[in-house]
């Protein structure tokens, strides 16, 4: 708890509803000039740049808003994330399988999340196939070091480039893997 003292609570009632209200400056029947106009489009300020439906309305806080909200930031970061926990839980066979379903789900809904989940899933498939590779390489016995280097290099590349893209994600920036397949897009 913090010393400072509490400063009163304000009342978001309809003006309508609030008898303090009544035949004053700011109630129902007029407003400040220059302030909030009870009445006017959206319950909030008349026109204005940067001013449009409030947060509770269909597309709250959305005209004018330069990046992706924060339902949006949220489910790119966890698909990011999807792609090392589902490495993981498979040992890295399955990697691409959550970055896929954020992909189908949401491509037609939000560009900034179909591109993450694209760039998640195309480069999740590239190390998936470094990795086949380097199994391939450990069942020969002339490739044996060869199969554990591309092994190591697939566990390091997973999380150091999900966990890059998933803290831009988290500020709403895109995220351009360094290399991956252009399968999806």
């Amino acid at each position: 708890m913090s010393n400072e003292p509490q400063q009163p609570r304000p009342d978001y009632r309809a003006p309508e509803s609030r008898p303090d209200l009544q035949g004053q400056p700011g109630g129902p029947q007029g407003g400040y000039p220059g302030g909030p106009q009870f009445g006017a489009p959206h319950g909030g300020y008349p026109g204005g740049p940067g001013y449009g439906p409030g947060p509770g309305t269909p597309g709250g806080n959305r005209r004018g808003s330069s990046g992706p909200r924060d339902d949006e930031k949220t489910v790119a970061v966890l698909t990011h994330l999807a792609g090392p926990i589902a490495a993981l839980v498979s040992v890295g066979s399955l990697g691409f399988l959550g970055p896929l379903i954020v992909w189908f789900v949401y491509k037609d809904k939000s560009p900034f999340l179909r591109s993450a989940a694209a760039g998640a899933f195309n480069f999740n498939v590239t190390l998936w196939l470094i990795n086949v590779v380097g199994w391939i390489c450990v069942f020969t016995v002339i490739l044996l070091p060869v199969g554990f280097i591309l092994m190591a290099a697939y566990w390091v590349l997973l999380f150091v480039f999900h966990i890059i893209a998933a803290v831009k994600a988290g500020h709403g920036e895109a995220y351009r893997y360094p290399f991956q397949l252009p399968i999806l897009r």
